[in-house]
């Protein structure tokens, strides 16, 4: 599976959330959740329905609103994350109003496990947060470092700010060098990460690809002000 970078409003996810792809996302999630039903059978189960509440409190409160959702519905945030991610991954949310990829290099899964083992390694812990929340996805209101439980088989979107965004440059070109291999610059660090790859599932991917990617993506999105969405 692909992974696509995507610029986003600084403050990050929520800011994506506006009333208008709010309700596109909406009529697409009722179509794909009810096309193969029979007909006079295509009302949607109570969990589907809660999601689709969410999104009718979302239009009406705001995207920001999704940090704090009515207690009825916290049930479904993690739900409608997940439902957000497939949505942007299609971008089936019309092409006037598409999200601009960071950069056109597009690691795989494994490439993506590989480079979280590097960084696991390499960076300080505050990097390794936002990798974190970047790959498996984050809670709009969380703070970076609290356990959120989004580790997911198919994550929900992960986002970073503007401000992350900088933050996560600076660490990258600290600690690991440039590209073609992007390894880290200590050497112990350069066999705890080849260590850690060896013994999991990360040694099926190349880290130096998703590093590539993200590097360039955060450099665009640093240039530019933007924050950055994860999706796949």
């Amino acid at each position: 599976m692909d992974v696509c970078l995507f610029l986003t409003p600084p403050e990050g996810l929520t800011g994506l959330l506006t009333p208008e792809r709010l309700t596109t996302f909406r009529a697409w999630f009722i179509h794909e959740w009810t096309q193969d039903a029979p007909p006079g059978e295509q009302e949607l189960e109570e969990d589907l329905q809660a999601t689709v509440a969410l999104v009718d409190h979302l239009v009406h409160e705001g995207g920001a609103a999704l940090a704090r959702p009515p207690a009825r519905l916290q049930g479904s945030v993690v739900d409608l994350l997940d439902e957000l991610s497939d949505f942007f991954t299609r971008g089936e949310h019309g092409a006037d109003d598409a999200l601009v990829l960071a950069t056109e290099r597009k690691p795989d899964d494994r490439d993506v496990q590989a480079a979280e083992a590097v960084i696991g390694s390499a960076c300080p812990e505050r990097t390794r947060q936002l990798w974190r929340h970047l790959v498996w996805g984050r809670a709009p209101g969380m703070e970076v470092g609290q356990g959120i439980g989004l580790k997911r088989q198919i994550p929900s979107p992960g986002y970073w700010t503007a401000t992350e965004v900088k933050q996560v440059r600076d660490d990258l070109r600290e600690h690991l060098g440039g590209p073609p291999d992007y390894k880290p610059v200590r050497g112990m660090a350069r066999f705890t990460s080849m260590l850690q790859r060896g013994l999991s599932l990360a040694s099926r991917g190349s880290p130096a690809v998703a590093l590539d990617a993200v590097t360039h993506a955060v450099d665009r999105a640093a240039r530019e002000g933007a924050g950055l969405i994860f999706a796949r």
